[in-house]
């Protein structure tokens, strides 16, 4: 049997078009969940979502053109623990391009074995990410469709204020723009020592006064996506390589945020 049959995946040689597909995945507990993937080609995005066994709602969003990637979570409260209703944050970080395969490519990808059960091939281990402002409108200037991704988490949107430079301005807009629009954490939430001799912000996780600020953090696993094509050789390009599948990965992301007050970190347990 030739090599390219064996792929999970036909990179087929049709026009981009806008693709979703729904995915069976195992995470690294041995269960299965379903992951749904959608790529956008006129907006040059990729959305990947699903629902975790606890109930929490993740989609992720890249935008390749504007090179920022939106994490989106959304928590329903433990009733148990006095909390109610849910709560929606929104991570902005700057996208690493070559870790996610483009909407063009992502488009010509055909689900060979619609039922099987997939296991990503490599996991790229955590990425961390210690949040240093509420991003406000920073969201829609960045990216219209981070900004429409993000939208109901309102203000709780995070981003590092450091990634603002590595964001090139958009058309018709300067530099400055985007930092005119985020707000900082309070000075003693972004280091231990400040010069005011306040004490800095304690983690939620030892902090016992639920009307006390403190850094929250939130754990989220993709367990599977596409991040690198595959290049083999044969006979349908003459012996020469040719695409003829995907790269599977796994990552984990970790983000720490500032509150003001430790009950509106619904994951400080």
């Amino acid at each position: 049997m030739q090599l390219y049959t064996s792929v999970i995946f036909l990179y087929t040689l049709v026009q981009p078009i806008n693709l979703q597909l729904l995915i069976n995945v195992k995470n690294q507990g041995g269960d299965v969940m379903q992951e749904n993937i959608t790529a956008n080609v006129s907006e040059d995005t990729v959305i990947l979502d699903f629902l975790r066994l606890d109930g929490v709602y993740i989609s992720q969003l890249v935008d390749f053109t504007n090179e920022v990637e939106a994490m989106k979570v959304v928590i329903p409260a433990e009733e148990e623990l006095g909390q109610s209703g849910y709560q929606t944050l929104c991570f902005l970080t700057h996208a690493a391009q070559a870790d996610f395969i483009a909407p063009d490519a992502m488009a010509k990808l055909r689900q060979k074995n619609p039922g099987t059960v997939r296991v990503a091939e490599e996991d790229k281990g955590w990425r961390q990410t210690t949040t240093t402002a509420w991003a406000g409108r920073a969201a829609r200037l960045l990216s219209p469709a981070a900004g429409r991704h993000c939208a109901p988490a309102r203000n709780h949107v995070f981003l590092r204020t450091a990634d603002l430079s590595r964001w090139a301005p958009r058309p018709g807009m300067a530099q400055l723009s985007y930092s005119a629009e985020v707000t900082p954490f309070p000075a003693n939430a972004l280091s231990p020592d400040t010069s005011d001799g306040k004490p800095g912000v304690a983690p939620c996780v030892a902090e016992n006064d639920s009307a006390k600020d403190c850094i929250c953090h939130i754990e989220v696993c993709v367990n599977w996506y596409p991040c690198g094509l595959k290049y083999c050789k044969g006979k349908p390009q003459g012996g020469m390589s040719y695409r003829c599948g995907i790269k599977t990965c796994h990552r984990c992301y970790r983000y720490h945020y500032y509150v003001t007050r430790r009950d509106a970190c619904l994951s400080y347990t």
